[in-house]
């Protein structure tokens, strides 16, 4: 008489043994692309936050920028711009002279008020490979170099275009006071 096997046998044991290997391997391969995913995407993002912010502080500036003291030269931007924040309610010039360069792929905003011996430096953005500034007039299009002066037309639009990180090139066309006109 044949008595009836309880249990498994070793054959069954090491079969269902690699099947649950094989599934956590995948999971843990899935699991670790999906974390990879989200680093990726965290630092795109982060990338994207700091270029719009750099971007929304030299249009604001812009915005604000009065008609004449406009200068580009070797890739150095400087500006004088108006009516900046004075939370404090100290007593002090309502303009305001920006300088805007490009130091060892870091760029700073450099800003005095009008009188001060202080300078502020701002980092704006970092990683940057290029930087170009241009400035638009009616009478000479765009140039690389300008410099206002009195009885020059004013500049009428500001463009920036900029390499950095894994954006290869943003380009924003900005109008200046003297465009509006």
């Amino acid at each position: 008489m044949q008595t009836k096997q309880k249990g498994f046998t070793l054959l069954e044991l090491v079969i269902a043994m690699a099947i649950f290997a094989m599934l956590g391997l995948a999971s843990w391969k899935l699991f670790d692309g999906v974390l990879r995913m989200q680093q990726g995407t965290a630092a795109h993002e982060r990338e994207l936050r700091s270029l719009q912010r750099a971007m929304a502080v030299i249009e604001r500036d812009v915005m604000h920028v009065t008609e004449q003291p406009v200068s580009l030269k070797k890739n150095v931007l400087q500006l004088q711009r108006s009516n900046w924040r004075n939370p404090l309610d100290q007593p002090r010039s309502g303009r305001q002279v920006l300088t805007y360069r490009l130091d060892n792929g870091v760029l700073w905003r450099d800003s005095q008020a009008d009188g001060a011996q202080s300078v502020q430096r701002q980092r704006l953005l970092g990683d940057v490979r290029q930087l170009r500034w241009r400035v638009f007039d009616s009478h000479s299009g765009w140039s690389r170099e300008w410099a206002s002066a009195p009885g020059k037309k004013a500049a009428m639009a500001l463009e920036v275009q900029v390499s950095v990180g894994r954006f290869e090139a943003i380009r924003r066309v900005l109008l200046l006071p003297g465009a509006q006109r």
